[in-house]
């Protein structure tokens, strides 16, 4: 018998390998922009294990041995043309076992226009339960020079660093939340006039379950933060 502790946490091979050889496939967002990036994710707990099999009463593997993102093997790609899409199944083998993946569908939508301010949302249903709400972001940044001596760095600064998003505490009659991330990076356009225009551009995007259909349910400007002050926003209507 072996035992794989990975991230501080320690599961017997032997479970791993009687786990259904079907590896989860996941993606970061149901609804990505063209030319947005976003993440494919591949459980590979179960192959690992079976990779590692021959080690069995050999070795036991230590804590931080695996550089795969505790457990999972991650590719970011492109979303490159409009429309309804699908991935998978994928099937490979690992030392005579075959593996198949679920698919996954998604939709690809427009890109962002070419601005480098403004603050768009999106309500992008999962299946009759669950749905996901989606943030996208920009903040005009500027390019900031800072002298030390006869030396001199340069940064680039947004004008807020305060990204709009759901309060930390908020209740909504009839959700219930899943889980939510965000994710916030510099980049850059250029204008009509080819006049280069930095900003920070920030990602968020909660999942929610319905837990009461009885109800007629929608999200108010109440529940966010951060919302800039001439921003009009309109009240999510979830049923």
């Amino acid at each position: 018998m072996i035992v794989t502790c990975l991230a501080g946490q320690c599961q017997n091979m032997d479970s791993l390998l009687a786990q259904p050889q079907t590896p989860e496939l996941t993606i970061s967002t149901p609804q990505p922009r063209l030319n947005e990036s976003f993440t494919l994710t591949l459980d590979i707990n179960h192959i690992r294990a079976n990779i590692f099999r021959s080690l069995a009463g050999k070795v036991r593997l230590a804590n931080g041995v695996a550089d795969s993102n505790n457990g999972d093997l991650v590719m970011n790609v492109l979303a490159l043309k409009k429309g309804k899409t699908e991935i998978g199944p994928l099937e490979f083998n690992v030392n005579g076992t075959k593996y198949t993946t679920a698919k996954i569908a998604y939709e690809v939508i427009d890109a962002l226009p070419n601005t480098d301010k403004g603050l768009w949302f999106r309500k992008v249903n999962i299946n009759d339960s669950v749905f996901c709400i989606i943030i996208d972001q920009r903040i005009p940044a500027h390019g900031k020079k800072t002298e030390s001596g006869n030396s001199f760095t340069l940064s680039t600064e947004a004008e807020t660093t305060e990204i709009a998003g759901f309060k930390p505490t908020y209740s909504i009659e009839g959700l219930s939340g899943r889980n939510s991330n965000s994710r916030t990076d510099y980049s850059s356009i250029y204008d009509a006039k080819g006049v280069q225009k930095q900003f920070l551009s920030a990602f968020s995007i909660y999942y929610f379950t319905i837990n009461d259909r009885t109800l007629k349910i929608k999200i108010t400007k109440d529940k966010f933060e951060h919302l800039p002050a001439d921003y009009n926003f309109t009240d999510i209507i979830v049923q």
